[in-house]
């Protein structure tokens, strides 16, 4: 038996379907990501249409059964259509490159509303003329690799578990994140981080507003953090929104 339900959620893709009807592919509040069928979406009498666009952080109303792959949504309400992003296109990438964060590594029936309500944090602040998309973009991916389980440890080595030291130059492993000075010497390390940037990446972890740094080093560190999801997850290729930048 369906239940009639109510939940808020970004639009991460669409696909036309017959007709006239769109599935789309939701991350929501409620019941994390789930698919669902919008019949008569693309209807000229539709007021559906542009609503559906991706990263639309809209509220839905659905009926949904366990049993079901793809749930059916009979009503949206749109909430912010995040406009200072899509007449940006560095903005554009970064959110791109949050939904498809979404799209490929959360689990489909999952409720997660951490990091549902950290990513429209994060899409609000994208979308604000004034703040850095790359600062919180890799603020964000640091965020997101927490929530979904493969945090990094910023305290202690990933294989003695020492302490750190922040003042020495430290080692990053793709497999296994921070190396400390000592092991790093006959450890295989894809990546030494420096003084400076070791404690960018710190700050970056922590929830600072006030941060010094250069452009060049948060592209190091999400590409860092890139590899390292790739080396963590298989079926993960990389941020192909990201590729041009």
């Amino acid at each position: 038996m369906s239940e009639l339900l109510k939940t808020e959620a970004i639009v991460l893709r669409k696909l036309d379907y017959g007709d006239s009807s769109r599935i789309i592919h939701f991350f929501t509040e409620e019941f994390g990501k789930l698919t669902a069928i919008i019949k008569g979406a693309r209807s000229s009498k539709s007021k559906l249409g542009l609503i559906l666009d991706s990263f639309n952080y809209v509220q839905i109303v659905l009926y949904k059964k366990e049993t079901r792959d793809i749930q059916i949504v009979s009503d949206v309400d749109l909430l912010n259509h995040f406009g200072v992003i899509k007449e940006d296109f560095q903005r554009m990438q970064y959110a791109s490159a949050i939904v498809e964060l979404l799209s490929n590594l959360v689990s489909e029936n999952e409720a997660h509303k951490k990091l549902f309500i950290g990513t429209v944090k994060a899409l609000e602040i994208l979308n604000h003329p004034l703040r850095d998309p790359k600062l919180f973009f890799t603020k964000y991916l640091i965020f997101f690799i927490k929530e979904i389980g493969y945090a990094i440890s910023i305290d202690k080595c990933s294989q003695c578990e020492t302490l750190i030291n922040t003042n020495q130059t430290v080692g990053f492993n793709y497999d296994s994140g921070i190396i400390c000075s000592d092991c790093k010497s006959d450890r295989l390390v894809h990546l030494e981080l420096e003084k400076e940037l070791f404690n960018l990446f710190i700050c970056l972890n922590h929830k600072q507003n006030e941060i010094k740094y250069k452009q060049r080093d948060l592209d190091r560190i999400i590409r860092m953090l890139e590899k390292f999801l790739k080396y963590n997850i298989q079926e993960f290729k990389g941020l192909k929104s990201l590729e041009l930048l």
